[in-house]
C-alpha cells in the first residue's frame, strides 16, 4: 500500500506542493512551494494497538488534523486500521488541493494501483492533468475579464436584482458572527425514486440538479414566503480529457435565480412543470458562467470581501457520484467520504447521488433556533422530492408556514 500511496501521489502534481505566507506577512499572499518527485517516499509507521473504537476515532482525527496542512507538506496522509478479520484504508488531504470529486477518485485510482503491486505489473490508469496547469489557466482567463465582459454583467444582475443567498428560516446567529457547526445526513431517494424524480423533471428541460433546485424552491416559498429562489449552486470545470482524473479544485460556484411565483398574476405560486421549467432555465443560464472567477467580479465592481466564516454564503452543491470510476463497488466496499466542518452563520448543502441511494449532508451553525429548523427543512425536503418521484408533482402549503417554536434550552 505505501508503493501504492507513493505512485498515486506522483501521478497527482498539486499534493506534491504546499504554500507559504509572504516574507512581508500579508496572510493573503502565499507562496507555492514544489517537492521533487524524487525526494518523494511512502514508508509504513506502526502506531501500536488501539483496544477500542473510540481510541480509533480519537487517533484519525489527531492524525487528520496534523497531516493535512496547506502550509506543510505533505498535505495528505493515508493509513490503514488492521483488524482481524478486515482491513479499512483511509485517506486525508486538505481541501486546497482536493474538491468533493477528486475525493471519490481516490478509491479506485488507489486500489489499482494497490493490486498491481501485488500482481507485480504497472497500472493502467488514463493520464491524469496537473492542477498546477489548470490554475495558471484559470488566472489567465480570471485576469483577461473586463467589467463588460458577459460573465462579469451576469453576475453583476444578479448582485443587483435581489438580496444575497440565504437559509429561508431563522437561524439564529448574529450578523458577523458565527457559531460551530453541526452536521446531518439524511436519504432523500432510493435508487429507483431518483430515476423516476430525473424521468419527470426531464421533460420540462430541467436534469436531476435543477430539478432538485425546483424542489428547493418550493420549500424556499412554503416555509420562507418567497416569489424566487436565489442561490449559489457549485458547479465542475473538468471541461477537458485531461482534468477528467486529475486531483484539484474543477469547481466554481455560480448564481442561480429563478421565479417560484406567476409575476403576472396576483403571486400564484408556479405548477410543478412551469417550476420545473424556471428551474431548468435558471440552472442553464448560471452554468454559463462556470468559467467566470466570482473573485475577479468583486474585484472588477469594487466590492470588499471579508475572508472570515461569517461571510460565507449558502451553497448547493450536487454530485452524481455514479459517473466516478469504480463507483459500483462503493457499497460492497463500505466506501464513504468525510469532511470536516469549521464555525459557520449558514447552512451549506451536499447531495450526492451514487448507485443505491441518493442522501444529502448539511452543515448548519449550532444554535436553537437551527437545531429545530433546518432538520425540519430537510425532512420537507425529503418528502417533496419523494412526492414528485411518486406523484409528478409537489403539493405545497399557501404558505408562508410559521417557524417551528424553539424549545426553551434547560
Amino acid at each position: 500500500m505505501a508503493a501504492a500511496l507513493k505512485k498515486w501521489a506522483l501521478r497527482h502534481e498539486t499534493v506534491l506542493t504546499w504554500f507559504s505566507a509572504e516574507p512581508d506577512g500579508d496572510r493573503t499572499a502565499l507562496v507555492r512551494h514544489k517537492v521533487t518527485p524524487e525526494a518523494v517516499d511512502v514508508q509504513p509507521v506502526p502506531r501500536g494497538e488501539f483496544v477500542s473504537s473510540d481510541a480509533v476515532r480519537k487517533h484519525l482525527r489527531a492524525q487528520f488534523g496534523s497531516g493535512t496542512s496547506p502550509m506543510a507538506w505533505p498535505p495528505f496522509t493515508a493509513g490503514a486500521v488492521l483488524g482481524e478479520d478486515t482491513s479499512t484504508v483511509y485517506f486525508a488531504v486538505d481541501h486546497a488541493h482536493s474538491d468533493a470529486y477528486s475525493v471519490l477518485l481516490v478509491f479506485d485510482e488507489l486500489r489499482a494501483l494497490y493490486r498491481a503491486e501485488l500482481e507485480g505489473v504497472t497500472a493502467e490508469l488514463p493520464e491524469a492533468g496537473s492542477y498546477l496547469e489548470a490554475g495558471a489557466l484559470e488566472r489567465e482567463r480570471a485576469a483577461a475579464l473586463q467589467a463588460d465582459s458577459p460573465g462579469v454583467r451576469g453576475w453583476v444582475a444578479f448582485l443587483l436584482s435581489g438580496p444575497l443567498p440565504s437559509f429561508p428560516l431563522t437561524l439564529g446567529v448574529p450578523p458577523g458572527e458565527t457559531r460551530p457547526s453541526l452536521s446531518l445526513e439524511l436519504d432523500l431517494l432510493t435508487a429507483d425514486e431518483a430515476d423516476a424524480f430525473a424521468k419527470v423533471c426531464r421533460p420540462h428541460g430541467a436534469g436531476f440538479s435543477a430539478g432538485l433546485l425546483a424542489a428547493l424552491g418550493v420549500l424556499h416559498r412554503e416555509l420562507g414566503g418567497r416569489e424566487a429562489y436565489r442561490g449559489l449552486s457549485v458547479v465542475h470545470t473538468r471541461n477537458e480529457p485531461r482534468w477528467l482524473t486529475a486531483q484539484g479544485w474543477f469547481i466554481n460556484l455560480v448564481p442561480v435565480a429563478f421565479p417560484l411565483t406567476e409575476e403576472e398574476s396576483d403571486g400564484r405560486p408556479l405548477a410543478l412543470p412551469e417550476l420545473l421549467a424556471a428551474a431548468g432555465a435558471g440552472f442553464r443560464g448560471a452554468c454559463k458562467l462556470a468559467r467566470v472567477s466570482p473573485l475577479r467580479v468583486a474585484e472588477l465592481a469594487g466590492l470588499s470581501l471579508q475572508s472570515d466564516d461569517s461571510a460565507v454564503l449558502p451553497i448547493v452543491s450536487y454530485i452524481d457520484g455514479r459517473h466516478a470510476q469504480g463507483s459500483r463497488d462503493w457499497e460492497a466496499a463500505n466506501c464513504h467520504g468525510l469532511y470536516d466542518s469549521s464555525p459557520s452563520s449558514e447552512v451549506m448543502m451536499w447531495v450526492n447521488r451514487r448507485w443505491d441511494r441518493t442522501y444529502m449532508k448539511v452543515t448548519y451553525p449550532d444554535t436553537p433556533e437551527a437545531r429545530v429548523n433546518v432538520p425540519r427543512f430537510c425532512d420537507r425536503l425529503k418528502q417533496v422530492v419523494r412526492q414528485i418521484a411518486r406523484d409528478g408533482d409537489a403539493e405545497t402549503a399557501p404558505g408562508p408556514v410559521a417557524e417551528a417554536p424553539v424549545p426553551a434550552e434547560s
